[in-house]
């Protein structure tokens, strides 16, 4: 069923990644020259944000099947946690800390990751009540 509460989430999960992908995530001064950093001019950022975007919208019709919903979702959730970790690596190594200023949507890979894994929890809690039920018979 469309209806269920990780349906929301996983929209939420698109939502949060179309805003990576347009809202400014920060901005990097060099010898004086402030530059503004987007999401969609670094190449990798943008094929792995997509991917979860899509990742997610798709996943929304697996209601059918939970447990290949539940194993879609938890790709996803690896795939944002592999997000993160390439996004602070670049920070880390490429700009640097002092260079570095946060923006607006350098937030938004961690609502990502948390939106991922309510849903995750959505469909479990969904799957458990199904079990239960079918002990009832």
């Amino acid at each position: 069923m469309i209806q269920r509460i990780q349906t929301v989430y996983l929209l939420l999960v698109v939502i949060a990644v179309l805003a990576f992908i347009f809202v400014p995530f920060g901005g990097i001064t060099i010898d004086g020259i402030r530059g503004i950093l987007i999401i969609k001019e670094i190449i990798i950022f943008l094929l792995l944000s997509a991917g979860i975007g899509l990742i997610a919208l798709g996943s929304i019709f697996l209601f059918n099947n939970r447990k290949l919903q539940m194993r879609v979702v938890l790709i996803n959730i690896v795939i944002s946690l592999v997000l993160i970790g390439i996004f602070i690596f670049r920070l880390i190594y490429f700009y640097g800390l002092d260079k570095y200023t946060f923006g607006a949507g350098a937030v938004f890979p961690l609502f990502i990751l948390f939106f991922n894994l309510l849903a995750f929890n959505g469909i479990k809690n969904d799957e458990k009540l199904v079990k239960s039920m079918d002990r009832l018979r």
